[in-house]
């Protein structure tokens, strides 16, 4: 019996994955993405720059020199705008909560590059284990053959038996060119997603997973832990404060200045110095922050919105992976403790009683196409265990505790 292979021990998957994860380049402009962010947030806090002014003023317009008039003389002028009261603080937050965002992102991101590839390399396995058992049903099917020719020779068995046995294994010979098709694509996918050259994986055999935890526990891990919910909710809070900030940003901005006016000996005057501030006028403004803040309490609802949806769907989906996994894990230990062996012991009984002269060919013939599809339902679902695994996984955004191996 062929026993599912895949391509390595689990840490080595975790391996491959960690190297198409370095190696990605939707991953990098991502991580690029956010070290901009960052860079940025480093300066969300800083004051507009202060001002420095000369001013010559205060001369007549016939005798344009110093000196000429009383008033006459040279102003050095500094200025500087404050901020309002917490806006900076605002800023800043409002930039780090960008960052934060970003982040999320990418961990999203790393995380369904981590399933493709584990799904991948599973059903990578599976290709190559359904083609192992394909080949090995082709030499039973010559064997079969030479038992039904050695019938058919001595005349207790019909040309039609030798016939139908020859088109199973021309199937069979053909079905194999499938497995090597599909393994030759499979192969391709995981070295695309290394974004390398071209390489070859090795086989190790493996069974099927049984499943690990159930919905309402996943769905407590994956409230934790999956990067798509933070970001939702990272992005709800970072409206939130985006609105706080409109209205803080509204609020007028003094702007404090001081001069020293040099006047000239000539004038018999006294040099003068002068401070003051200014801000401007709310008129429109506060109607211009009012309605930036509502579009981004609006951006925060939609937000949580989204987070809702979001959260119904994964329920939707960790139900589905779950009854998957369930079925296909059951399926896989019943074909492997009960079906298999009594597939196995039909067809080799069948076969000693057609040798004698005691079962037909019908008979004969149906144990083994039985048995055939038997092993790679069998195949099919221990792989799709694995993929599974995987799926739930990657909803959840975490690992899952005793799992596979």
């Amino acid at each position: 019996m062929i026993v599912l292979t895949a391509l390595a021990l689990a840490g080595d998957i975790d391996r491959l994955a960690d190297e198409a994860v370095a190696a990605n380049p939707g991953i990098e402009a991502l991580e690029a993405r956010t070290r901009q962010l960052e860079e940025l947030a480093q300066v969300a806090d800083l004051w507009p720059d202060p001002m420095l002014a000369m001013e010559y003023s205060n001369v007549p317009v016939n005798a344009p020199l110093p000196g000429n008039h009383p008033m006459s003389g040279i102003q050095l002028k500094a200025q500087q705008t404050l901020p309002a009261p917490g806006v900076t603080a605002l800023r800043t937050d409002v930039a780090q909560g960008y960052v934060a965002i970003s982040q999320e992102a990418t961990r999203e991101a790393e995380l369904q590059l981590r399933k493709q590839v584990h799904q991948t390399w599973w059903r990578l396995a599976l290709s190559r284990a359904l083609g192992d058992v394909t080949e090995e049903h082709l030499g039973l099917t010559t064997e079969l053959l030479d038992a039904v020719r050695s019938r058919y020779e001595v005349g207790s068995a019909g040309q039609s038996a030798v016939l139908r046995l020859e088109l199973l294994r021309d199937r069979l010979g053909d079905e194999v060119l499938d497995y090597v098709r599909a393994e030759t694509q499979l192969s391709a996918a995981l070295v695309r997603a290394l974004a390398s050259d071209d390489r070859t994986f090795d086989t190790d055999p493996v069974e099927a997973v049984d499943v690990v935890g159930t919905v309402d526990l996943w769905m407590e891990q994956a409230v934790e832990n999956r990067p798509l919910l933070a970001q939702l909710e990272l992005m709800a809070q970072n409206a939130e404060q985006a609105a706080e900030l409109a209205l803080a940003d509204a609020r007028p901005d003094v702007t404090v200045w001081a001069g020293y006016r040099v006047r000239t000996q000539e004038a018999e005057g006294t040099d003068l110095i002068s401070v003051g501030l200014s801000a401007p006028i709310p008129r429109n403004s506060s109607r211009r922050g009012d309605a930036v803040a509502a579009g981004h309490m609006e951006a925060a609802a939609a937000a949580r919105a989204h987070y809702d949806a979001a959260e119904d769907m994964l329920h939707a989906q960790l139900l589905s992976a779950e009854a998957a996994w369930t079925r296909a894990a059951g399926k896989a230990d019943t074909y492997e403790t009960v079906l298999l062996p009594s597939a196995q012991s039909t067809l080799s009984t069948t076969l000693s009683d057609f040798r004698v002269g005691k079962a037909d060919f019908a008979s004969l013939y149906d144990a083994e196409v039985v048995l055939l599809a038997l092993e790679r339902a069998r195949l099919t679902a221990a792989a799709e265990t694995r993929i599974q695994h995987a799926e739930v996984e990657a909803l959840i955004g975490a690992e899952l505790s005793g799992g596979a191996p």
